[in-house]
């Protein structure tokens, strides 16, 4: 009895939902067993909370008997409540991510926790997961490579996890304490790390700002215009993000984008953090953009998987032509800064010479299908023999 009412103070301390089981429990009793590590750093970070402004760690430790279902139901409007217990499922992870045999090697369980650490309702502050690397016993760290950065290492971890999902993300940025300190939450650190090549930003910050240019046509009708679409690495000496696209010469070059079924959930979050900080670049808002205006329809998204640029997991080219143009409803973009500008300026500049745009208004009458295309070479060739039969018809006059 004395250990259970010591548990009980400790367990009170740190405001935590856990039932004493003494002598025999009712059925509407719940056991719930945490560790004293659990239970100092849940201690740490009430205090840590109390002094930070502006923020709701302290929903995740206090007194709260709603179900998981109920709060999975609560509405968009407060979704600092949808954030389930996790200050136990925090702790483990991170002791389980510093291992040999961590969650980061496990497939269908690391691929559901790195979704779960994107979804805007489950971006804790960092200094959350922070705390918790400091309070892990450094026995954890013995058998890592000659690591003594439990917090360097779990950044470095998490960030080459997400770098195939998100191409040109940059794995090998370091943080120290103070840097750490700047950095919001996990959906923050991937968005500081996901940006276009300096040499882009370079002559994007050259260019007027004046918000004077135009959505540009869809890639089916771009290549009746006489553009063209080439798919252009990622790796390589010339370090290249998914955002660095250019068009040069009547070719459009862009990075091939990996679509798969959580793709949408992955770009939706991010998207959410962009919109919700005006401080924060719109890079992946501004990307999505870019593909919308290319793509209205399957045909588009078979063109450019011809060419390299999608690679299309979902099987079905109309299922991506409609992830895009969904993923880009409802969302802002700032005309003045606009990172397509300049493209969007070139690419309808040689769409509307009156040349391409003869050659594309042709193209979609006569050429958009094989039938339109056998039509177009009869009445040529009716043409043709026509003339030469009025040549013929002239020629015995004369001679």
């Amino acid at each position: 009895m004395a250990e259970a009412s010591q548990s009980a103070e400790i367990e009170t301390s740190c405001d935590v939902s856990i039932t004493i089981q003494n002598g025999r429990a009712s059925k509407e009793q719940k056991i719930l067993t945490v560790s004293p590590q659990l239970l100092e750093a849940m201690a740490e970070i009430s205090q840590i909370a109390k002094t930070e402004k502006s923020c709701h760690v302290s929903i995740l430790i206090q007194n709260d008997h709603t179900s998981i279902e109920q709060k999975l139901s609560l509405p968009w409007t407060m979704p600092e409540q949808k954030i389930l217990r996790v200050p136990h499922q925090l702790f483990e992870f991170f002791m389980e991510t510093l291992e040999e045999d961590s969650f980061f090697y496990f497939g269908l369980i690391r691929t559901s926790i790195e979704h779960d650490l994107v979804l805007a309702e489950n971006q804790l502050p960092f200094f959350v997961p922070c705390k918790l690397l400091d309070i892990i016993p450094r026995t954890f760290f013995r058998r890592l490579e000659g690591s003594t950065d439990p917090k360097g290492r779990f950044i470095s971890q998490l960030l080459k996890r997400f770098e195939q999902r998100m191409p040109g993300l940059r794995v090998d940025t370091t943080y120290d304490d103070d840097s750490m300190k700047n950095v919001k939450h996990i959906g923050d650190l991937l968005l500081s790390n996901w940006y276009p090549s300096e040499n882009a930003i370079d002559e994007h910050r050259k260019q007027p700002k004046d918000g004077k240019w135009k959505f540009i046509r869809s890639a089916t009708e771009l290549r009746e215009a006489g553009i063209d679409f080439k798919m252009v690495e990622t790796q390589g000496n010339e370090k290249r993000c998914l955002f660095d696209s250019k068009f040069e010469k009547g070719i459009l070059e862009m990075p091939k984008v990996t679509i798969e079924d959580d793709t949408e959930s992955l770009y939706r979050n991010l998207i959410a953090c962009e919109q919700f900080n005006a401080a924060c670049p719109a890079f992946v808002t501004e990307y999505v953009a870019l593909m919308d205006s290319l793509i209205n329809s399957g045909k588009d998204v078979e063109l450019l998987c011809k060419r390299g640029i999608i690679d299309n997991w979902l099987g079905d080219d109309e299922s991506v032509a409609v992830l895009f143009n969904r993923l880009r409803d409802h969302t802002n973009i700032y005309k003045e800064q606009f990172f397509y500008a300049r493209l969007f300026k070139n690419v309808n500049k040689h769409y509307e010479t009156p040349w391409n745009k003869w050659k594309a208004n042709l193209w979609h009458k006569y050429f958009n299908n094989p039938w339109a295309f056998i039509s177009f070479l009869a009445a040529t060739l009716l043409i043709l023999l026509t003339v030469l039969q009025t040549i013929f018809t002239i020629l015995p006059h004369q001679y």
